[in-house]
Formats: C-alpha cells, structure tokens, sequence
C-alpha cells in the first residue's frame, strides 16, 4: 500500500510541476546539449586547425632539412676547394724550394770552379816561376809539364 502512496504523490507532484519546473528542466537540458555540439564543433575545428598546422610544420622541416642538406653539400664542395688549393700551393712552394736549391747547387758550382781556375792560375805561376829559377833541359821540361797536367787533374777532381 505504502508504493501506491508514492505512485499517487508522484503523479500528484508530476502534475503540479510539469507546467512549472518541468519547462524549465527541459529548456536548460537544451541549452547544454546545444553547448555541448558547440563545443564538439569548436574542437573539431581546432583539430583541423591542429592537423593543418602539423602538416604545414611538417613542409616547413622536410624544407629545413634539404636547406641543411644543400648547406652540408656546399660546405663538402668549399672544403675540398680548399684543400685543393692549400695542394696546390703547397706544391708550387715545393717546386720554388726546388728551384732555390737547384739554383744554390748552381751558385756553389760556379764558385768551385772559379776557385779550381785560380788554383789552376797560381800553380801555373808557381811552375813559371820554378822554370824561371832554374836552367832546364829537354827532360826537365816535359817532366814539369807533366807534372803540372798532373796538378791540374788532381785539383780538378
């Protein structure tokens, strides 16, 4: 008996705030579901506006990344144009200390023989005057001939 009670006041407060509350419940559920496919619809768009920016940041860095590739490749191509040249000046240094040495080669040759000349001229002296001091006979004189070719062979070794 005690359910028929609360079915009978049910239906009584039913009756009583349908007119009243139950228009108010009703609009205020409306008004969330309509904030609620706002909402649904403000984040959809945020997603696509997420979606949009992830694949223009994704243009963006496959863009950076063939600038860093380009980048790598011409600091490649000036590092070995540098090394190329450091090569090549480095040889042509190697070549002028060629060049001095063998022009050093050449200045200590000429001066050996200009001393060996001298030698030569101060024996030739040195013989003219021994002839000079002495009487000389046939054999004599090809004696010191000989020997003074001999001298000359001797310093010119």
């Amino acid at each position: 008996m005690s359910a028929l009670w609360v079915v009978i006041i049910f239906l009584v407060l039913l009756a009583v705030l349908y007119p009243t509350a139950w228009k108010n419940v009703l609009a205020g559920l409306k008004k969330r579901e309509d904030r609620i496919r706002k909402d649904i619809a403000e984040a959809e768009e945020a997603r696509a506006k997420a979606e949009a920016t992830l694949k223009e940041y994704g243009a963006q860095l496959a863009s950076a990344e063939g600038k860093v590739r380009d980048m790598i490749n011409s600091a490649t191509k000036d590092g070995e144009r540098v090394a190329t040249e450091i090569r090549m000046r480095a040889q042509a240094e190697a070549e002028d200390a060629k060049k001095r040495a063998m022009k050093d080669i050449d200045t200590a040759k000429q001066q050996a023989l200009a001393e060996i000349y001298q030698r030569a001229a101060e024996l030739s002296t040195s013989i003219a005057e021994k002839i000079l001091r002495r009487n000389i006979n046939a054999e004599d004189q090809k004696d010191l001939v000989k020997r003074s070719l001999d001298e000359l062979q001797s310093v010119g070794r």
